[in-house]
């Protein structure tokens, strides 16, 4: 319900609906509807006028919704007594008031209808950006805002010493002259506190309201700042000098974890000086209980149980250090004095022992996978599954399928990846049954296992990689009646080649990513927490392109990967750093196609190019080997024993 005014005999103001209606005489009439925008009236007015008589003439107040901001107001003209049929209707609307200024008006010239009712629009139109229901002085009807951009400026404001007409009356001059301001002569915005500040409304020349410069020749030097140059000198006037960032005199602990004080390095920044005596410190990386992991100079433990006593050459495995290990033939220096194998008659004559495997010529073996000391599996191609016991060789007779790799747990069960997305697995004692099988849930090859062994039950828990960036999850209940089926853990933008861990909280998988068309080597790790896997920064120049074909953990610090253009990768600690790079045949750089890890100073691996077994002591390559075939895959169950079996039935091991 609106409340509308009516023009007939007297001016007289009725509630009524704003829909069309008729008379019961159906009597003439003008129905003006008033539409205003973007502002709140405080008063709206109606008038009419006779156009041939200017003092016949009636008008009224609108009532109107303080709160809307648009709104459209309704208002009936009836027929008036002795007027003309000449009208003129002006709707206006005012600020503050009706006794205040218009600031919005329109008139529209019209015939008074004989019958029925004329509808009329007028638009009423008005500028209040602030909202503060004060309008802006401009226009053809302008109100008394002076900014109308600011809520605290208005008539009737507060008047302040701020540089702003706050109420729209004479400026600034009303206001209290109560600042006080400072003489500033390097133009920085802050006055030299040691002058006789200036009592004014508005600032003199070359004054500021803020005090407290203490070199007011340099307008880099002020409060509110940090200092910003070490250099002896008060740079934010707070009295101190090189402080805050630099903090210069203040005790510190370097790098080193020696203690010293800060001092200016530069002018731009400060550092920790010492002049403690420091020493080399290392650590036991592979829980050998010797340390041999250089930690760098420090004046104090730089991590728990870290010593002075360097006691262990190879951090990568626990069967070399100075204490209580004896040289044995595995080309390390177990003992760390006097070389590799030093003392031990022949043992560098000791040759690797080849032969084809049950005489196969056909077979292609591509994965090896030892439990024990002369224990081990291969498996390859065309249902190629052979179980090895020294040397007696025997072969699964009804396990079909292209295997591409492999996994043994300690009590000889074996765990096969095939070329079509399967897991198979079974036991020694089980050649002449079926393997039992289970679909991977995703049909690319799975291209490398590893597995681990509930210490508390007898479930088998093996992942596994695939072409398509899958890493794969099979929980094997060894002597169950069922098992559960494979599951897939997560999928990586790759082609996943290899994983391997030391258990399932920690695994690596590596392979390559396509950027721009070009596969690029590419590593992850698997989330101590949450599901995401962490893309590891290997360091390598954005050109490099092929894949990583194996990876190996040998401690929780250390891990080395392999791959395409003889790149070999060792992570120790969180650093990743390249190896020499193995090149062949006068200067030619193959694909490290597979290799195992037996510690820093023993690494096998075999490559493109050529057949040759090539060994790394952590320093430079060599060549241990050439068998008559292609190598595919290397493994063994200590440095003491090392297979490598590929094409054509190989098998060559070296047992000293």
């Amino acid at each position: 319900m609106m409340r509308l005014f009516l023009v007939g005999v007297a001016l007289l103001t009725l509630s009524m609906t704003g829909c069309k209606s008729k008379t019961s005489t159906n009597e003439g009439g003008l129905r003006v509807f008033i539409t205003y925008a973007t502002f709140r009236p405080k008063c709206m007015t109606l008038a009419v006028e006779d156009r041939r008589d200017a003092a016949r003439r009636e008008s009224g107040v609108v009532t109107v919704d303080a709160e809307a901001r648009s709104d459209t107001r309704v208002g009936v003209i009836l027929k008036q007594a002795g007027w003309s049929p000449d009208l003129r209707v002006i709707a206006e609307a005012h600020e503050g008031s009706c006794e205040g200024p218009v600031i919005a008006r329109q008139s529209a010239d019209v015939q008074f209808p004989e019958e029925n009712l004329t509808d009329l629009k007028l638009d009423l139109r008005a500028e209040d950006l602030d909202d503060d229901g004060f309008f802006a002085m401009k226009g053809d009807f302008p109100g008394t805002d002076c900014d109308d951009t600011r809520t605290d400026v208005h008539p009737g404001a507060t008047e302040l010493c701020d540089g702003v007409d706050n109420n729209c009356v004479a400026g600034e001059s009303d206001a209290p002259g109560e600042v006080q301001y400072w003489v500033d002569a390097d133009g920085d915005g802050y006055g030299d506190a040691s002058t006789t500040p200036q009592v004014a409304c508005a600032p003199p020349q070359g004054h500021v309201t803020r005090a407290g410069d203490c070199d007011d020749d340099d307008r880099l030097v002020h409060p509110d700042q940090q200092e910003f140059r070490c250099d002896g000198k008060d740079d934010n006037c707070d009295g101190a000098s090189d402080n805050d960032a630099f903090g210069v005199g203040t005790a510190c602990l370097t790098e080193q974890r020696c203690t010293g004080t800060r001092q200016c390095q530069s002018t731009e920044a400060a550092t920790c000086v010492s002049t403690a005596q420091t020493f080399e410190y290392f650590a036991d990386d592979d829980g050998d209980g010797e340390a041999g992991t250089s930690l760098g100079f420090f004046c104090e433990e730089p991590e728990q149980e870290a010593t002075r006593e360097n006691n262990d050459c190879d951090e990568g495995t626990s069967l070399v250090s100075f204490v209580g290990t004896t040289e044995v033939c595995d080309r390390l220096d177990n003992d760390c004095v006097g070389g590799v194998d030093n003392g031990l008659t022949g043992c560098a004559a000791v040759a690797w022992n080849e032969r084809t495997v049950l005489d196969d010529t056909s077979a292609r073996y591509d994965a090896v996978a030892n439990y024990g000391e002369g224990l081990g599996w291969l498996v390859g191609r065309t249902g190629h599954v052979i179980h090895v016991n020294d040397n007696t060789f025997r072969p699964a007779t009804n396990c079909a399928g292209n295997w591409r790799s492999a996994w043994a747990a300690p009590n000889g069960r074996v765990f096969l990846g095939s070329n079509d997305g399967r897991f198979a697995t079974l036991m020694p004692e089980e050649l002449s049954t079926a393997c039992e099988t289970r679909p991977s849930g995703q049909p690319a090859a799975i291209n490398g296992l590893v597995g681990f062994t509930d210490p508390n039950s007898n479930v088998f828990t093996v992942y596994g990689v695939s072409s398509q960036g899958h890493v794969l999850s099979w929980s094997y209940d060894h002597g169950a009646g069922s098992q559960p089926a494979p599951t897939i853990v997560t999928q990586l933008a790759a082609n996943l080649r290899a994983i391997h861990g030391l258990e399932a909280q920690s695994l690596f998988v590596v392979g390559a990513e396509m950027v721009n068309g070009e596969s690029r080597p590419a590593a992850w790790s698997s989330p101590q927490t949450g599901t995401t896997w962490t893309r590891e920064a290997l360091g390598l120049p954005e050109t490099t392109t092929g894949l990583l074909n194996a990876v190996q953990v040998l401690t929780s610090r250390l891990v080395y990967v392999a791959g395409d253009h003889g790149l070999l990768l060792e992570k120790s600690r969180d650093a990743w750093t390249p190896k020499p790079v193995l090149t062949v045949n006068g200067g030619t750089v193959p694909n490290l196609r597979a290799f195992i890890a037996f510690g820093r100073t023993g690494i096998y691996a075999a490559s493109s190019e050529v057949n040759d077994l090539h060994f790394f002591n952590g320093t430079a390559w060599s060549v241990v080997a050439t068998p008559s075939e292609t190598v595919n895959a290397l493994g063994g169950f200590g440095p003491g024993e090392v297979w490598a079996t590929g094409h054509d039935g190989l098998l060559t091991r070296w047992t000293p």
